[in-house]
């Protein structure tokens, strides 16, 4: 054993092995803050918190494409960046005193249903980290001082050893350190655009109504009647006129489905007023049901009159823009239910002659 180990107390001759550094002892006090006369009156030093800001959006949007750019451009004027992107979602990094801002800028692309905001105080976390790598960084100091001292081998590598793991230890703390730092600098947005509900399965989830949790099948799945079918001699079929570059192939009591040569399709049904509900009830319903479930962005929303609603929304289906129109009436019995969808190159010729065509139904 080293002379200056031999001569020294046996507590201090072990203290560089015995020592630990992850103990997160705060300094003793002197005395002149302990016993000072105003000692009572002074307030203790302000620690400033350390927040790391996260949040969620999920956003229904006419094109993911082009909302996804815009995101990455709101992260580039706040001075961050995108971290990571998939075909419905992007996640970006900007700066914590820029975070409020990004989301609001965010929340303008299109319609917000879902927002989760996180804030998370790792001060204690941070404070703890900060005095164990104090610790740690004394004890290597020491391990090193008796290092260059040492003169027996079975020493020197014993010391080598506590000090290869005292300086992995520092390591690891100012690793943490640093991803806390950085965490506390960059706050993290992840935006899901048209993302379907988690809760929202094919069967419409937990909404009794499945004339409802139908809508907008065709928009998205082309989900139509297979063969053409004509009304029998005795059927009391909806009565409507089509607009004249649209044909009925399709009719029974309760269904009707039409179509132009150009792909704008038209589908109306009817349905059993439960409870003789309002058409304020059926219209906000069908909303909710085509924007979580559909990602319909809806650009216009109108009465009609006569217990009649309008709802018209956009949305991009297989790279191609197509526009929704679901125009709701109602009776005190039942419901009439009347979508038109399209490519918004064949649709917008043709929206007026829809609206038209959907009031020209007879109860």
């Amino acid at each position: 054993m080293p002379r200056e180990l031999a001569d020294a107390p046996a507590e201090a001759a072990v203290g560089f092995i015995a020592e630990d550094p992850n103990s997160a002892q705060l300094p003793a006090q002197d005395d002149a803050t302990r016993k000072g006369p105003d000692a009572g009156n002074q307030e203790a030093p302000q620690v400033a918190r350390q927040v790391i800001y996260s949040a969620g959006l999920r956003i229904v949007v006419v094109s993911t494409a082009a909302a996804q750019a815009s995101v990455k451009e709101i992260a580039e004027d706040c001075g961050g960046w995108m971290g990571e992107s998939d075909a419905r979602s992007i996640t970006i990094r900007v700066p914590a005193a820029k975070f409020d801002m990004a989301l609001e800028r965010i929340a303008l692309l299109g319609e917000v249903v879902d927002r989760n905001v996180r804030a998370q105080d790792v001060t204690e976390q941070m404070l703890e980290l900060d005095i164990r790598l104090e610790n740690a960084k004394r004890m290597r100091e020491r391990l090193l001082a008796h290092l260059e001292k040492s003169t027996k081998m079975e020493d020197t590598l014993r010391i080598e050893a506590e000090l290869g793991r005292v300086t992995l230890e520092i390591e690891s703390i100012e690793g943490k350190l640093r991803l806390l730092r950085s965490q506390v600098a960059m706050s993290t947005i992840r935006v899901d655009l048209n993302r379907p509900q988690p809760s929202a399965r094919e069967d419409g989830g937990n909404l009794p109504f499945q004339w409802v949790t139908r809508l907008g099948d065709g928009l998205v799945a082309g989900s139509v009647e297979a063969r053409p079918r004509k009304p029998g001699i005795f059927s009391n079929g909806l009565r409507f006129v089509p607009p004249p570059q649209c044909v009925r192939y399709f009719s029974t009591d309760e269904l009707v489905e039409a179509m132009s040569a150009d792909g704008v399709r038209i589908k109306l049904q009817r349905v059993e007023n439960f409870d003789k509900g309002a058409l304020e009830f059926w219209s906000k319903l069908a909303r909710t049901s085509l924007v979580q479930t559909r990602s319909l962005a809806v650009a216009e929303e109108r009465n009609l009159g006569g217990d009649r609603s309008l709802l018209f929304g956009r949305r991009e289906v297989a790279g191609e823009l197509n526009c929704y129109m679901l125009v709701l009436t109602r009776t005190r019995d039942e419901l009439f239910a009347f979508e038109a969808w399209g490519p918004e190159a064949s649709f917008t010729p043709l929206a007026q002659a829809l609206e038209k065509s959907a009031l020209s139904l007879k109860p």
